[in-house]
């Protein structure tokens, strides 16, 4: 992801993705400029924008020093719990601390001073970068902890870490099941996705630029076949000294990695069978289902 030449959100930015594959969350991204900061704490908006939040993330600039960020954060601690009571943490990120400019302690000292005993236990304080990743680090580990306290994501993923353990018996190898929308691992085989180092990982495939299509097309020109379908890209095999690896997608936001513990011939062919067997088609079953 590139975050050099992001620009400030103007206003409220509201966007809906599925974390993990698995936690629904509907985020709010609120825009800092002063003008913009008037309109959420006025009395005809601040209960709207307040309300019903389940996490609350408040970013500094802390290459820049300004001397309203206290009375800022407070009136967020003030509203944010005032109309959701139920959350029990709120996160300052202190962003920038790649620049040589940058005043995460000050910062620090400003926002955590007199602070009262009722809001003292309930912020954390992290110092991040967004152009060195640290930031995102952070966000994911502020979701993962959402998804521990959410009862149905867990239930969605012992369903789905089962399924996956009944392919490891049957084929000796190892599985993760990647969320393609953010490249994260929603399960696997090896533990949970918060431990490190599978907490950070993340799948990227980029576009393939072929005319393997053109390709075929004309082979089924020459044998006089003129009814097309499209092509889709079923299995991917990947080979080391030591294992194969093998990249299938389930459905349409969620990707099957298989890696296989030796290189004997009968355990690839175990995972292609499995691939294309009972259990495999019960997890694309589950994933298309409504209950996931």
């Amino acid at each position: 992801m590139k975050v050099l030449n992001l620009k400030p959100t103007k206003g409220v930015s509201r966007e809906n993705f599925i974390f993990r594959g698995i936690l629904e969350l509907s985020i709010w991204d609120l825009g800092g400029q002063e003008r913009y900061l008037e309109r959420y704490f006025s009395e005809s908006s601040r209960e709207l924008i307040f309300s019903e939040v389940s996490t609350a993330v408040f970013m500094v600039d802390s290459s820049a020093m300004d001397g309203g960020v206290r009375e800022i954060f407070d009136n967020f601690l003030n509203y944010l719990f005032e109309f959701s009571p139920k959350i029990d943490q709120a996160y300052v990120l202190l962003n920038k601390i790649d620049l040589q400019e940058s005043q995460e302690d000050k910062f620090y000292e400003i926002l955590s001073a007199d602070l009262s005993s009722e809001f003292k236990d309930k912020i954390t304080f992290t110092p991040v970068s967004v152009k060195e990743g640290s930031a995102q680090h952070r966000l994911i580990e502020i979701l993962d902890y959402e998804i521990q306290k959410n009862t149905l994501s867990l239930q969605r993923l012992g369903k789905i870490r089962h399924l996956l353990d009944e392919l490891k018996i049957n084929t000796l190898s190892e599985y993760l099941l990647f969320n393609q929308p953010d490249g994260l691992l929603i399960t696997s085989t090896f533990g949970k996705f918060e431990s490190k180092p599978l907490q950070f990982m993340k799948f990227e495939i980029g576009t393939l630029d072929s005319n393997i299509y053109s390709i075929y097309q004309r082979i089924m020109e020459l044998q006089n076949i003129s009814n097309l379908s499209p092509l889709t890209l079923s299995t991917v095999v990947y080979e080391s000294d030591n294992c194969w690896i093998l990249v299938k997608e389930v459905i349409n936001g969620a990707v099957l990695m298989a890696i296989t513990r030796n290189k004997l011939p009968e355990v690839f062919s175990g995972v292609m069978n499995a691939l294309s067997g009972k259990t495999f088609e019960h997890l694309k079953t589950y994933l298309k289902s409504s209950e996931f």
